[in-house]
Parts: structure tokens; C-alpha cells; sequence
């Protein structure tokens, strides 16, 4: 009794039909396990690799760390100060910032052109190439702050590469896009360093060509030479002068040792005399009325080196001050754990494919049989029956119909 009922019911002919379509059911899946399994084999393999990073100096609770992920920052820090202290306080958007530039744009297109993904994917555009890279490359923030990052590639080794190249790619648009008060104050002072090192080499080269100019190249301690050479020549000639006189009273003019006295006296006069107006090529000093003019130029020009120099290694400190500032502000990446490549490959993944499509196949083949199984419940049915027959009828003869006057007229 219960068996006749069984076999009445819709469960009971489906359940009928599957068994009796059972072989039928397993050829066709063997014959899609079969095909799934050399199509994954005509599929280029994608190896996967993936690395874990941290910013330093930022700290995360997890519901603020996924907000972060998903660019919630602001309302969630908004919902931190109505909680006044309640709830765990954000980090900052630091780490925040690093997610977003981790997995913006820009560095995907600049992981494409560097690895010519455009070509390989055979997309018509840079906007079909980063969507499909986008399937293929992830960026993910645990509760702790940790940030992992994921990318595939044709080699293990190009999947790490990608990996660090995205991190790299990272840092250097944080670089560029930290717009802090020591950032704006670093470039002002690189730009004033500039221009402080400009003129103080327009300093020296006034000074060079000072010295080259005029022979001084230690002025003061020329000229205190040149006045001792002076004082020197003055002196000779006074104990000159005093040999002539005492010789004159004995000797004649006609006389050799008069001669030689007259002739080294008149000598030192000359010297002096020439040393203290117009000079001679021979002297290595120059002449003793230019020289306070000389020493006035130099002191000038050094005062003004001095005065640039100081302001230059003012500017230089004041940079390196505001350097160790901005990489104190400025959120920087920094891998924890270093690109590492997963030993089975990500795509195709052959098991799992086989799997998948052998299960779709067996679904299908049920969902048919429990559509075959109603419709003709349908057809049987003394209600619907005639009323489903009488239409497909009319359809099948309109068909027909069409047919054959298609078919006279040809003849």
C-alpha cells in the first residue's frame, strides 16, 4: 500500500526516473570529467604569492581596522568621539591611507606596464587589464593591523616580484602624496638650500677671480710680508746712505769703493721707490698704494662668504631636522613577512575543477529529469492534459503549415 502510494507521488516517478536514467547520467558526467580534465590542461597555471606588512607606529582594533579597509576612517572616528572613550580609538588614517594606496590604481597600472600585462591578457585597454588584474591581486587588513597582500603570476617568482613591486610602488606614492607641514617645510628648505649654495659658489668664484686677478692669496699675510720686505729695503738703504756719506769725506767720486756704495744706494732708492708706485715684473707683491683698496675688495668678498656659508649650513641642518620630522609623520610600509610563494599553483586548480563541473552536470541532469518528470504529470493530467496537447498541436502545424507553403511555393 505504501509502496503504490510512493510510486504515485511526484517523488516517487522522479526518484524512478533518475534510476532509470542512471547510466546515462554517469556516462555524461564521466564525459564532463573527462573534458574538464584536458581543458585545465590547455589552461596557462597562475602561481600565487603573498606577503604581510605593518605601519609602523599605528595600531588597529578590528572594527576600526576594517573600517579602515573600506575606506570608513572619517564616520568611524566620528563614532569614536560620540562614544567618548567607550569605544577603541582609530589609529589615525595611517594605516588607512597605506590600505587605500596599496591597492589604488595607479599602482596597478604601474604593476601592468611593468609586466606588459596588457599584452598578456590580451585586453583592448588599460581599463579591461585592471580589471582583470583586480581578480587576480588583493589587498587585506586583519583586526591587528596587519596588512597582506596577494598577487598572481605566471612563475612563483614573478608572483613575488609583483608582490614586492606593489609595495615598493606603495612607499614611494606615500612619499608623494603626504602633504605634511614637515613635508611642505623640507621642500621649501631644499628650495632655499638651492639657491643658498648658488650664490655662495658666485661668492667663491668672485673670490677666485680676485685672487687670480691680483696675486693675493692670503692677503694679510702678504701684505704684512710685503711690508717687512719694505721696512728691509728701507733699512739697507739708510745703512747705504750712511756708508755713502762717510766715504764721501774720504774718497773722491772717481773712486771704486765710492762707485759701488753710490751704485747700491742708488739701487735700493729705485726699488723702493717703484715698490711703493707702479712695481716691476719681478716682485711677487703688488703695489703698496693698491693695497688697502686689495685688502678692502677681500675683506668684502669674505664677509660675504662667510655670511653665505652660514646661512647654507643653517639651511643644510634645518633639512636634516625636517627629514627625521617627515619620516617620523610620514606612514611608511614595512614587510614584516617577505614576499613568499605558494607551492600549488592558484589557477587551474584541476581537482576542484573536475569537481565543480561534474557536480554542475549532475545538477542539471536532475533539475531535467524533475522537468521532464512534470510536464508529462502535466500531459497526463485529465484537466491540463488536453488543453497542453491542444497547443503544442497548434504550434507544431503553424510550423508545419509554414513548411509546406514554403514548399509550393517552390514548385
Amino acid at each position: 500500500m505504501t509502496d503504490k502510494v510512493l510510486t504515485e507521488k511526484f517523488t516517487g516517478k522522479v526518484i524512478r526516473q533518475i534510476a532509470l536514467n542512471a547510466r546515462r547520467i554517469v556516462i555524461l558526467c564521466f564525459i564532463v570529467a573527462v573534458v574538464s580534465s584536458v581543458w585545465a590542461l590547455t589552461r596557462t597555471p597562475r602561481w600565487g604569492a603573498w606577503a604581510a606588512a605593518i605601519v609602523p607606529g599605528s595600531t588597529s582594533s578590528s572594527i576600526f581596522a576594517s573600517a579602515g579597509a573600506l575606506g570608513l576612517g572619517d564616520a568611524m572616528g566620528g563614532l569614536a568621539g560620540l562614544g567618548s572613550g567607550m569605544l577603541p580609538q582609530p589609529a589615525g588614517i595611517d594605516i588607512t591611507l597605506a590600505t587605500q594606496i596599496l591597492g589604488s590604481r595607479r599602482v596597478q597600472e604601474r604593476i601592468i606596464l611593468k609586466y606588459d600585462l596588457i599584452n598578456r591578457y590580451r585586453a583592448v585597454s588599460m581599463e579591461k587589464a585592471t580589471k582583470k588584474f583586480g581578480e587576480r591581486f588583493s589587498v587585506s587588513l586583519s583586526p591587528e593591523g596587519v596588512i597582506f597582500v596577494t598577487a598572481e603570476g605566471s612563475t612563483r617568482t614573478e608572483a613575488a616580484a609583483m608582490v614586492n613591486d606593489i609595495i615598493l610602488f606603495a612607499n614611494e606614492e606615500l612619499s608623494t602624496l603626504v602633504t605634511s607641514r614637515s613635508r611642505r617645510s623640507r621642500i621649501q628648505t631644499e628650495y632655499a638650500l638651492t639657491l643658498a649654495y648658488d650664490s655662495l659658489e658666485a661668492s667663491r668664484n668672485a673670490m677666485e677671480e680676485f685672487r687670480t686677478r691680483t696675486g693675493l692669496i692670503f692677503p694679510e699675510q702678504q701684505a704684512s710680508s710685503m711690508m717687512d720686505v719694505m721696512a728691509a729695503i728701507e733699512s739697507d738703504m739708510v745703512s747705504a746712505g750712511a756708508l755713502l756719506s762717510g766715504l764721501s769725506g774720504n774718497l773722491s767720486a772717481r773712486s771704486a769703493m765710492y762707485a759701488q756704495a753710490s751704485a747700491q744706494y742708488r739701487y735700493l732708492e729705485n726699488a723702493l721707490r717703484v715698490r711703493s708706485t707702479a712695481g716691476d715684473s719681478l716682485s711677487i707683491f703688488p703695489v703698496i698704494d693698491s693695497m688697502p683698496g686689495y685688502l678692502r675688495e677681500y675683506e668684502v668678498l669674505m664677509v660675504d662668504i662667510e655670511t653665505r656659508s652660514t646661512v647654507y649650513l643653517y639651511l643644510r641642518q634645518e633639512l636634516e631636522t625636517l627629514r627625521i620630522e617627515e619620516s617620523k609623520e610620514s606612514p611608511t610600509i614595512e614587510i614584516i613577512v617577505p614576499p613568499t610563494p605558494e607551492y600549488l599553483r592558484a589557477y587551474p586548480k584541476r581537482a576542484v575543477m573536475v569537481i565543480t563541473y561534474v557536480f554542475i552536470t549532475l545538477t542539471l541532469c536532475i533539475v531535467w529529469i524533475v522537468f521532464l518528470t512534470w510536464f508529462r504529470s502535466v500531459l497526463d493530467s485529465p484537466e491540463s492534459g488536453p488543453f497542453v496537447k491542444g497547443i503544442l498541436s497548434e504550434v507544431k502545424g503553424q510550423f508545419r503549415t509554414g513548411r509546406r507553403n514554403n514548399a509550393s511555393e517552390k514548385k
